[in-house]
């Protein structure tokens, strides 16, 4: 969908810069941590990289998983029926520590997310019959299933699985997945976890799929396990499964539309970080959650020093009283007429800076009144305006699962990987995290920091 830098421009540009970083990483005895000068330009720009490899890793889960899913959610339910306690420990990864907080809408509960992510109380307190959902790893999982829980993992790239080469992840002697597991569910997550390849920074693939993986699957089985206590044990536990991974489809396909707007949007960025030093503020409103470095949201979350995320991305609530104009304010949201984050953005408009939302539209297809998409001047809509979940369960009063997390913190990956284009097609390649999990994660961020710092970007 780039049509306005041609590839030779690319390369050209990006080449300069590179070996300009070269020089300034060579004089500190650190090339290894410059951007490659000598690429090919991708022929797929990156806001279309992130968009197919993520539409891949949906119908892979769907294609693949829902039997599995499916399975372990019929033996939480069956450990629960005669006593047993289920514990949800899905806390590994930025996102996907918050989703499933319990003042998301759509959550029943059934599932629950140990959200002040205090898990050593969790493991004292589990015994033989009870149930543990995890996507991490370490000697609580293990001697929990000594002692006779039921242990599901999910796979993702920050922990040893048996697609992650040796010597990947910094500690060589992580204990895969499968080996402290009763069983697992594929999240179809490369080890690499990045979805977009740019050549010039080819220590590490950028843009996380991880978050978007972990979402899928949590509200899938939440959904499944809902629909087994809702009718006794008598209803479907693949039926829920397949509906919403179907919808989270549907909603995609949805957003991929929108990915003209996503590309003039992210060459706005582009414009204001290279013609005014613009910086980039992210907000969303305080969930109740345990805050993880100051953050108090999933989409803030997410975009605050992730691994394989922008550097750039700051928190709002650290920055409010020094963002300026020309700045970017950069919106998320699962309602849509918070009032805080209605609050935030009038006072982003108010001191001039660049105001842009991904959120939905409507309330249950009502758009009227205050709503965040009108108080922006861009905004993107995730297309799930439900005001609770999208599975309609037997024995629940109010719809569970939602969809908000995922469709949402897809439009933010989008934007940032076809931010990361437009400034790349103008040899500024930006600086992204490498995973503090991944073995040369640490050295590489101690190294560009600096530089970072000094350029902004």
């Amino acid at each position: 969908m780039q049509k306005k830098v041609t590839r030779r421009g690319f390369v050209a540009g990006a080449a300069a810069f590179g070996a300009a970083m070269a020089s300034a990483a060579g004089a500190q005895s650190k090339a290894d941590y410059a951007f490659a000068t000598n690429f090919k330009a991708p022929e797929k720009c990156f806001m279309d990289q992130y968009y197919d490899g993520m539409l891949e890793i949906a119908q892979n889960i769907r294609a693949t998983q829902v039997g599995a899913m499916a399975k372990a959610m019929e033996k939480a339910y069956e450990l629960q029926r005669k006593g047993g306690k289920i514990y949800s420990h899905m806390l590994t990864g930025h996102l996907a520590m918050f989703t499933g907080s319990p003042d998301e809408h759509g959550q029943p509960g059934v599932l629950p997310q140990r959200s002040d992510r205090k898990t050593k109380e969790d493991f004292a307190a589990m015994k033989k019959g009870d149930f543990l959902l995890t996507n991490g790893s370490g000697a609580g999982i293990e001697e929990a299933r000594k002692k006779g829980v039921y242990v599901v993992g999910i796979t993702n790239n920050y922990i040893r699985t048996a697609k992650t080469p040796d010597g990947f992840l910094r500690r060589e002697n992580t204990t895969r997945i499968e080996d402290i597991c009763d069983m697992v569910i594929d999240s179809h997550v490369p080890y690499y976890n990045g979805l977009v390849n740019a050549p010039q920074l080819p220590q590490f693939r950028i843009c996380p799929s991880s978050g978007n993986a972990m979402a899928l699957v949590y509200w899938s089985m939440t959904g499944a396990l809902a629909n087994l206590i809702g009718t006794k044990g008598k209803g479907s536990s693949t039926e829920p499964i397949e509906k919403y991974l179907d919808l989270a489809l549907e909603r995609y396909l949805m957003i991929g539309t929108d990915r003209p707007k996503v590309d003039w949007v992210a060459e706005k960025f582009a414009d204001l970080v290279l013609a005014h030093k613009a910086r980039l503020l992210v907000y969303g409103h305080p969930q109740q959650v345990e805050p993880y470095d100051g953050t108090k949201n999933m989409f803030v979350n997410e975009a605050y020093i992730v691994a394989s995320g922008t550097m750039i991305a700051g928190q709002y609530d650290r920055e409010a009283s020094t963002m300026k104009k020309n700045d970017i304010l950069l919106l998320g949201a699962f309602t849509s007429d918070n009032a805080d984050e209605i609050r935030v953005a009038r006072h982003g408009k108010n001191v001039g800076a660049y105001t842009v939302a991904f959120t939905p539209y409507a309330t249950d297809d009502d758009s009227s009144g205050l709503r965040l998409f009108k108080e922006v001047d861009d905004a993107f809509n995730t297309y799930s305006d439900e005001s609770e979940g999208v599975l309609d369960i037997p024995g629940f009063p109010k719809k569970v699962s939602p969809l908000t997390g995922f469709t949402g913190n897809v439009v933010h990956w989008l934007l940032m990987a076809q931010w990361t284009d437009h400034m790349a097609r103008r040899g500024e390649m930006p600086y992204y995290w490498q995973g503090y999990h991944e073995a040369q994660g640490q050295a590489y961020d101690a190294a560009v920091k600096p530089l970072y710092d000094q350029r902004g970007y």
